[in-house]
Order: C-alpha cells, then sequence, then structure tokens
C-alpha cells in the first residue's frame, strides 16, 4: 500500500518470489478526522484495519473499505502460499546421539486478523517450534540406530497434535524426514565401507575360485590337445624315419646290386682283353683296331716292321742250323723241319703270329643281365669307355675256372723231338698234315714279293 501523501510506519521490499518470514508487508497510522482517501493495495493483499477500541477488522481481496473512518492504523498482509526447508535436533534415549529432522513446510495466512493480532512476526521458528515441542517426547522413546522406527512414529504423531499454526490463522502443510547424526552417519558408512569390503573380498575369492577351475580346466584340456599334438607328431616322426630307413636301405640294395653288376661287367671285360691277348699277334692288333679304328695307318706299320724284323731273325736261325756245326745229325733232324718249314712259310708269304692251326672260336657271349624295373635306373657303364663287343658275350660251360687256349698241336711221331731255340719258340708246334693253305697277304705297294734280307 503506497499513499504518495505520506510514507508508512514499517514496510519491508517484497514481491511475489520473496522469501518471506513475516506476512505483514506495510503497517500505517490513519489520522482521527481524516478525510476519505481511496488506498491502493496489491489484489492479492488483505487490509486489516485496528479499530479505536482495539478490535481488528479483515477485508480479504479483493474486497476494500468504503471509509476509513473509525480507524486508527491498518495492516497490509501477504496471503499467499510460502514455502521453506530447515532441519532441527532433537534428542534420542542418549543425550550423546540426536536426531536431525528435516522439516518441509508450506503455510498461507488464512485469517489476517487473528494474525495480525497474534503478534508473531517469524511465521518459520513459529511452525518449527510447535514442531519440535510436539516430537520432542517421541523421539525420546528411540535409539538413535532407530531412526526408521522413530520416523514412521513421529509421523503417526505430530497430526495427532493438531495443525500447526492455526491458532494464528494459519494454515500450513508438512513433511518431515528423520536421521542420525552426521557422526553415526559416518559410523555407519565406514561399517558399510567394511562390510562392503568384506563382501567385495569373500565374492572375489569365491569367484577367484571359479576362474582358477575355469583356467584349470583350459590348462589341461591345452596340455591333453598338447600331448595329442605331441602324440600325432612322434608317430609322423617315427614314420618318417622309418621310410628314410627303408629308402636308405633300398639304396644300399641298389648299390650292392650296382656295384655286383660293375664287377661282373669287369670280369667279362677282364677275360674279354685276356683272351684277344693270349692269342697274341694279329689278334691282339685286330682287338686294338676294332677300338681305335683311327690307328690304322699305326697298326700295318708296326705290323710289317714286326714282320721284317721276324723273317730276319729267322733266316738267320736257318743259316746257323743248315750250316756246319757240332750238332749231331740226329739232333738236327727236328729242328731242319722246323726251319724248312719257316722257309715254307717265308716262301708262301705267311704272316708271322698267325699260327698254322686256326684259332679256337671266340668263346661266346657274355650272359645278358637281368631285366630292370622301371623304376630302377640302369647301371652307369660311361667310365668304362664305349661299349666293347663282348657287351652279349655267353661263356661256354666251365668258363672262368681256367684260361681258355687253343690245342697244343700233336708232336711228330717219326723222330725225337729236340728243343726249340730260342728264336723259334713262339711257333706252335704242328705236323705238316695240320698246316693250313697259305691265304695271300695284303702286299705294300713298294714290297716286289721277295723276302728282304
Amino acid at each position: 500500500m503506497s499513499d504518495p501523501r505520506r510514507h508508512p510506519d514499517w514496510e519491508q521490499p517484497a514481491d511475489r518470489h520473496t522469501q518471506l518470514i513475516d506476512p505483514v508487508i506495510t503497517v500505517q497510522q490513519l489520522a482521527r478526522f481524516e478525510v476519505f482517501r481511496k488506498l491502493q493495495t496489491r489484489i492479492d493483499h488483505a487490509l486489516v484495519f485496528a479499530t479505536a477500541k482495539g478490535g481488528y477488522v479483515a477485508f480479504l481481496p479483493p474486497q476494500r473499505p468504503g471509509s476509513t473512518r473509525g480507524y486508527t492504523a491498518v495492516y497490509e498482509v501477504d496471503t499467499g502460499v510460502h514455502h521453506f526447508r530447515s532441519e532441527i535436533e532433537i534428542p534420542s534415549d542418549n543425550d550423546a546421539f540426536q536426531f536431525v529432522v528435516v522439516v518441509e513446510i508450506s503455510w498461507q495466512v488464512t485469517d489476517p486478523a487473528r494474525f495480525v493480532e497474534s503478534r508473531h512476526r517469524d511465521v518459520p521458528r513459529l511452525l518449527l517450534g510447535e514442531l519440535e515441542q510436539a516430537a520432542r517426547p517421541v523421539a525420546r522413546r528411540f535409539s538413535i540406530a532407530r531412526s526408521a522406527d522413530a520416523e514412521g512414529e513421529l509421523l503417526r504423531a505430530l497430526p495427532a497434535a493438531g495443525p500447526l499454526g492455526r491458532a494464528c490463522g494459519l494454515q500450513t502443510t508438512w513433511t518431515v524426514r528423520l536421521r542420525r547424526d552426521q557422526e553415526n552417519i559416518d559410523h555407519q558408512l565406514r561399517m558399510q565401507a567394511i562390510h562392503h569390503g568384506t563382501d567385495e573380498q569373500i565374492l572375489t575369492e569365491q569367484l577367484g575360485m571359479r576362474y582358477d577351475a575355469q583356467l584349470d580346466q583350459r590348462a589341461r584340456q591345452q596340455d591333453a590337445l598338447t600331448t595329442e599334438r605331441a602324440l600325432a607328431y612322434g608317430d609322423r616322426q617315427h614314420e618318417l624315419v622309418l621310410r628314410q630307413q627303408q629308402w636308405e636301405h633300398q639304396q644300399r640294395l641298389e648299390l650292392s646290386r650296382q656295384q655286383a653288376e660293375l664287377q661282373r661287367v669287369e670280369a667279362e671285360k677282364i677275360a674279354f682283353y685276356q683272351w684277344h691277348l693270349e692269342q697274341g699277334g694279329v689278334h691282339a692288333w685286330a682287338l686294338h683296331l676294332a677300338q681305335h679304328p683311327e690307328d690304322s695307318a699305326l697298326v700295318m706299320r708296326t705290323m710289317r716292321e714286326d714282320q721284317l724284323q721276324m723273317i730276319r731273325d729267322q733266316m738267320s736261325l736257318v743259316s746257323q742250323v743248315l750250316g756246319d756245326g757240332g750238332a749231331e745229325r740226329h739232333e738236327l733232324q727236328g729242328p731242319k723241319q722246323l726251319a724248312l718249314r719257316a722257309m715254307n712259310d717265308i716262301l708262301n708269304q705267311r704272316l708271322p703270329g698267325v699260327p698254322h692251326d686256326p684259332a679256337p672260336p671266340y668263346p661266346g657271349r657274355l650272359p645278358a643281365p637281368p631285366a630292370q624295373p622301371p623304376a630302377q635306373p640302369p647301371v652307369p657303364t660311361a667310365p668304362y669307355g664305349p661299349a666293347p663287343t663282348f657287351a652279349q658275350w655267353e661263356p661256354p660251360p666251365g668258363y672262368g675256372t681256367a684260361p681258355v687256349r687253343p690245342p697244343a698241336p700233336a708232336e711228330p711221331t717219326a723222330e725225337p723231338a729236340a728243343e726249340p731255340t730260342a728264336g723259334l719258340a713262339a711257333e706252335p708246334q704242328t705236323g705238316p698234315a695240320a698246316q693250313p693253305q697259305a691265304r695271300p697277304q695284303p702286299q705294300d705297294p713298294a714290297d716286289d714279293g721277295k723276302p728282304h734280307p
């Protein structure tokens, strides 16, 4: 309420959202014979007029008096709903511990005249006082640990004590929440933390045992798999070792067979060369020529030189034997026959070194090696040069026990044989009937068909 001509005796700066403690906004004195004037107030505020006899007349909004005559003062009262929250402490059964009561109260002035007449200026303190006065006897019956039971009993006992602030013209609604003091709360929190830690440790151990069991089961499975893998690997290794041993055994057998085959071929080769070399003379040169055709000129020249040298030696020996000497006549009978035979050979142009009897036939072919399986490689023969002509030679029965030699010529029976001289020892001893016909021999173009001196 504002009057431009006068200032109020008391006024608090409050609006609709101000936290009020005293709902009386302004107080203003009125003159005794003052001319009527219209009072300007807020529409939601009530006006309480004081009379000269000490009474109070309230005008609730939107009612306003038509005249201020007979009134000595006017009070402008806020009739809105206000809310506040506060905490109070009330003792438990033990004075060392107190409950903390959290109070939330909504209040409103419903009888402005009664509130002005009560002369209260602090509404929250008025209501908290009445609440504490009703709650203290109830909280005294409970220990600090039974805060929940004390709160329930308090909620049942306070409504029975009557509405708060009714005697002062107030209408209130409230709610309370009772809890322990902070020290007890902290203690309970510590105890709870201990219990929680213990529960966590117990649960950790239990779950740890399950985890260990799972780890052990997994380790056992891994061990089983590792053992199975090792056994399989060992089986494969054993199989591999067996295959390697079989392969090495086959290699040794094949090597032994090849060595035996090489020894057989070597023996055949030795027998072949032995037979041809035992024939001597033309056979040896024929063998050399068969293997080395490019040496034909050298072979012919060497044979011619050997023939000429042999003819000279034989002519010298014949001349010595047929000449005068100290030998008896019967002793010279055999050598004379040989000398005559040599002269006959020379005159018939028989090659020296060729026996009078035909040479024994070639022993034959060596036995063919056994057929090789397709998987076995052939026996290498490259280290022994080109294959000789005896590759298919088949030895006669009894070959290899004694060297094959031509049959010895029959000795003449007419006269005792005399010891041959050194120059005629190389010729075989044969009779005249066994002598073959002389074969024509190739002659050198420079040779005139006559023996050389």
